[in-house]
This record gives structure tokens, C-alpha cells and sequence, in this order.
């Protein structure tokens, strides 16, 4: 199902498999066709009302299963917008059901106030809460102290995707010479990649208006923006669709829609930069700037709100200011007006990886379960 937490779901899952957990998840009924026959691990396809109404069939499938340890993934599209899910972890104390609970909360401090009351409403009855930036954690221990008192850490996701250590150099220049011919772009052409979800969290606006900005100092990069639109975004769809011919750099955006997995390779080799100017700034949640990281490619983001030790000192990644069109200009215009400048940042030692490795992310989650079940 097209959703980052289930895909983040799925890389956790299968290495836990490798690890001999014993690991079942249970998600939509719409998945079913989906769904490989001889995955890593079962998948059950059973849930149909993830609403109020639906909660304690949910906590009584749950329970059917005998597990010491329930491990809930949140928000995610399957779940809606209704307080069902929110409900469950007071439900299945109600029903004094054995096993321990652990909550990861894949956003907090840009969520719509009603999600973070629902928030609030799962956190309780949990054992463990874990955030996927040490950022989103300490805004969730500022609104909700109790977190404290719970065993909680910051844990980043990893990347969705093949591998790119299974690439061989010929098969990576081969794959985005192929490509690259695909979308029409000559090889001395700057190409820009926004890979994700289009939103309005994700400075799309100001993406094209540095372009703006770039387009006037003679600098025409091309942008590929992959990622299909969320069905209850239609009039968001409408406005941004339209805004960068408005301003006069239509001719220079392709909207690629949304792409296998598989085809994530040829896209991130293709590209020579990639570009995300969140309004909430850098985050270890954004998996889909991660994805691209995985793969060395330069990558000009916004600066987090807060210090991020992580990132001090490396230069695969640079920052520009949120918000701000000519911040993201003059970070754009060092790179795609200079050939030799972008080289250098292509050929930057890239740290970040060893941070966003599945089988570390891993480790770091079995210790939590081992905490949990200590209790």
C-alpha cells in the first residue's frame, strides 16, 4: 500500500525475520492483492474498520494471536482520520491482555492538533514510545512529560529500496545514461530530483520559486518530482500543479507520479541533486530524503529546528533556511552553476548512511523490545 510508514514498516519487519523474531503483522484488508505468498513473514490482510466501531474486533484479533509484545506503527492512510486506532492501546488494557505494548510515533510537531490529541490518547497505556528524530521526541516530551517515564528513544528510519551496494559502477552509469535518454535531458543538464509524496509540509511553493530566481540568473536546471498525490489533497494538487508554469518555469518540472520501488535506482542515479525545502525543516523522519542519501547523491535541504549532532560536520548534505525561495536559490545556484563545485559534492565522504542502516536500525529496536519485555 503507497504509505512511507508502511514501507518503513515492511524494511523493519523483514530484518527482524532475518533475526529469528517470530513477527506477524496484521494491516488493511486492501493489501490482499499486494501480498507475496512467501514473504519473510506473514502478512495478514484482515483489518476492514480501523474506526471506532472496529476497535474491539481489532484488540480481540490482536489477542487471538498470543504475542508477548504488540509493536503499533503511527499515523498511517489505512487507519483514516477516526479515533479508533487511538483507542486501541486503552482498549486492550481494558481487556488485560499480557503482552507489552511499544508505540512508535512516526510524526509529531507538524501534525494537526487532533492528531496530536490522539496521540496523546495511545501514549498511556504504552510501555515504550519511540520517535524517529530526536527532534520530534523532545517536542513530544515538552507537550506530554509522561514520555519521561517511559522506557522512549529517537530511532531514524532507514531507506526503502534496493540495495546500492548490489550495483556494480557499469550497471549505476549504464542505468543513468538509460534514464537520463528516457526524460530527454542531455548529459551537461542539471537535474533536480524531489522524491516523495507531494504535500504541503514539503516547500514545493518554494521550490518553484527559487527556480524562479535561478531562471533569471540564466541557470534552467531540471526538476523530476516522483511521488503521487494523496486522493484527499485534490484542491493542494490543483494549486501547485499550476504554480510553477505561472511562474514561468512549467517547461522545466516533470511530474513522474508514483513509481515502484524498483524503479527508485535509475531515478536517484539519474539525478544530480536532490532538493527538499521542508517547512518544518531537516528531519531523521523523512525516509524519502533518506532514500536518496543511501545512494550518494548531494542533497540541499532546510535547516532543522534544533541541533542535530548527527549531522554536524559532513557535507553530503548542505541547508538553506525554511521558507525562504532566495535562500534556496543561492544554496541551488553553488552547485548547478558549477560543474566542479557539484562534482565535489557527488565525491563528499556520506556518514549520514551508516546512521540510516536497516540492520543497525534493527539492533536498536531489539534492545527496546528486550526492555519491554524485561519489565
Amino acid at each position: 500500500m503507497p504509505c512511507g510508514v508502511g514501507d518503513s514498516a515492511y524494511e523493519l519487519a523483514r530484518e527482524m525475520a532475518l533475526r529469528g523474531v517470530d513477527i506477524e503483522v496484521i494491516t488493511d484488508v486492501a493489501a490482499r492483492e499486494r501480498i507475496k505468498s512467501d514473504g519473510p513473514f506473514p502478512v495478514r490482510p484482515i483489518i476492514d474498520n480501523w474506526g471506532l466501531r472496529g476497535v474491539t474486533k481489532l484488540a480481540r484479533t490482536i489477542d487471538s494471536f498470543k504475542p508477548d509484545l504488540l509493536h503499533i506503527h503511527y499515523p498511517s492512510i489505512a487507519y483514516g482520520s477516526g479515533l479508533g486506532v487511538p483507542m486501541l492501546t486503552t482498549r486492550i488494557k481494558s481487556r488485560r491482555s499480557k503482552f507489552r505494548i511499544v508505540l512508535t510515533l512516526h510524526e509529531f510537531r507538524l501534525s494537526h492538533h487532533f492528531r496530536k490529541i490522539a496521540s496523546f490518547v495511545m501514549l498511556d497505556p504504552c510501555d515504550a514510545v519511540i520517535m524517529p528524530c530526536p527532534l520530534e521526541l523532545d517536542a513530544l516530551i515538552r507537550r506530554h512529560k509522561s514520555v519521561e517515564e517511559k522506557i522512549h528513544a529517537a530511532i531514524p528510519g532507514g531507506a526503502v529500496g534496493p540495495d546500492p551496494g548490489k550495483f556494480t559502477p557499469e550497471q549505476k552509469s549504464e542505468l543513468r545514461k538509460r534514464v537520463r535518454a528516457e526524460w530527454g535531458v542531455r548529459d551537461d543538464e542539471v537535474v533536480l530530483l524531489h522524491y516523495g509524496t507531494p504535500s504541503r509540509s514539503k516547500g514545493l511553493e518554494d521550490l518553484f520559486k527559487a527556480m524562479r530566481f535561478l531562471k533569471i540568473e540564466g541557470e534552467t536546471p531540471k526538476l523530476m518530482i516522483a511521488g503521487d498525490f494523496r486522493p484527499n489533497e485534490v484542491e493542494f494538487h490543483k494549486t501547485i500543479s499550476g504554480q510553477a508554469g505561472g511562474l514561468g518555469v512549467g517547461d522545466q518540472v516533470t511530474w513522474l507520479g508514483r513509481k515502484s520501488i524498483d524503479d527508485l535506482p535509475g531515478f536517484f542515479l539519474a539525478a544530480d541533486l536532490g532538493v527538499f525545502p521542508f517547512i518544518d525543516g531537516f528531519s531523521f523522519r523523512r525516509t524519502s530524503l533518506v532514500g536518496m542519501l543511501m545512494w550518494d547523491i548531494p542533497i540541499i535541504t532546510t535547516k532543522p529546528y534544533g541541533e542535530l549532532p548527527e549531522i554536524e560536520g559532513q557535507e553530503k548534505v548542505r541547508f538553506v533556511d525554511p521558507c525562504d525561495p532566495k535562500s534556496l536559490a543561492t544554496g541551488l545556484l553553488t552547485l548547478t552553476a558549477n560543474p566542479k563545485a557539484l562534482n565535489v559534492a557527488r565525491d563528499a565522504a556520506n556518514p549520514l548512511k551508516e546512521y540510516f542502516r536497516w540492520d543497525l536500525i534493527t539492533e536498536k529496536y531489539l534492545r527496546v523490545y528486550k526492555e519491554v519485555l524485561d519489565l
